[in-house]
Protein backbone atom coordinates (compact mmCIF):
# COMPACT_ATOMS: atom_id res chain seq x y z
CA UNK A 1 0.00 0.00 0.00
CA UNK A 2 1.48 3.53 -0.66
CA UNK A 3 -0.17 7.05 0.08
CA UNK A 4 0.13 9.91 -2.53
CA UNK A 5 -0.25 13.26 -1.17
CA UNK A 6 -2.15 15.67 -3.59
CA UNK A 7 -2.96 19.60 -3.64
CA UNK A 8 -6.39 20.94 -4.50
CA UNK A 9 -7.11 18.16 -6.80
CA UNK A 10 -6.22 14.64 -7.70
CA UNK A 11 -4.51 13.64 -10.87
CA UNK A 12 -6.77 12.38 -13.75
CA UNK A 13 -6.43 8.29 -14.52
CA UNK A 14 -4.52 7.29 -10.57
CA UNK A 15 -7.91 5.44 -9.73
CA UNK A 16 -9.10 2.34 -11.56
CA UNK A 17 -13.22 2.38 -13.05
CA UNK A 18 -15.89 1.71 -10.12
CA UNK A 19 -16.64 2.16 -6.80
CA UNK A 20 -14.55 4.63 -4.38
CA UNK A 21 -14.24 4.90 -0.92
CA UNK A 22 -14.13 8.54 0.41
CA UNK A 23 -13.28 10.13 3.48
CA UNK A 24 -13.52 13.93 4.40
CA UNK A 25 -11.66 16.19 7.03
CA UNK A 26 -12.85 19.39 8.29
CA UNK A 27 -12.03 22.25 10.32
CA UNK A 28 -15.08 21.81 12.57
CA UNK A 29 -19.07 19.59 12.41
CA UNK A 30 -20.60 22.03 10.18
CA UNK A 31 -20.24 22.08 7.29
CA UNK A 32 -21.82 25.02 6.33
CA UNK A 33 -19.41 26.93 8.32
CA UNK A 34 -16.27 25.12 8.51
CA UNK A 35 -14.16 24.33 5.73
CA UNK A 36 -13.00 21.03 4.51
CA UNK A 37 -9.28 20.89 4.49
CA UNK A 38 -8.63 16.57 3.20
CA UNK A 39 -10.19 14.93 1.17
CA UNK A 40 -9.08 11.17 1.56
CA UNK A 41 -10.28 8.66 -1.75
CA UNK A 42 -9.15 4.94 -2.64
CA UNK A 43 -10.05 2.49 -5.44
CA UNK A 44 -9.71 -0.55 -2.99
CA UNK A 45 -6.55 -1.29 -4.96
CA UNK A 46 -4.27 -0.74 -2.06
CA UNK A 47 -3.30 2.85 -2.92
CA UNK A 48 -4.54 6.05 -0.58
CA UNK A 49 -5.06 9.58 -2.28
CA UNK A 50 -4.75 12.26 -0.05
CA UNK A 51 -6.08 15.75 -1.47
CA UNK A 52 -5.23 18.61 0.63
CA UNK A 53 -7.44 21.67 0.16
CA UNK A 54 -5.69 25.39 1.36
CA UNK A 55 -7.83 27.90 3.47
CA UNK A 56 -8.39 29.82 -0.16
CA UNK A 57 -9.35 26.82 -1.98
CA UNK A 58 -12.16 27.55 -4.44
CA UNK A 59 -12.86 23.67 -4.86
CA UNK A 60 -12.72 23.70 -8.10
CA UNK A 61 -10.54 20.01 -8.67
CA UNK A 62 -12.30 18.74 -12.05
CA UNK A 63 -10.85 15.73 -11.81
CA UNK A 64 -12.61 14.97 -8.28
CA UNK A 65 -15.41 16.21 -9.43
CA UNK A 66 -15.79 14.27 -12.12
CA UNK A 67 -15.31 10.79 -10.21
Amino acid sequence: MAVFFHEEDIPAGVLADGAVAVDTETMGLQTHRDRLCLLQISDGQGDAHLVRFGPESDYGAPTLRSI
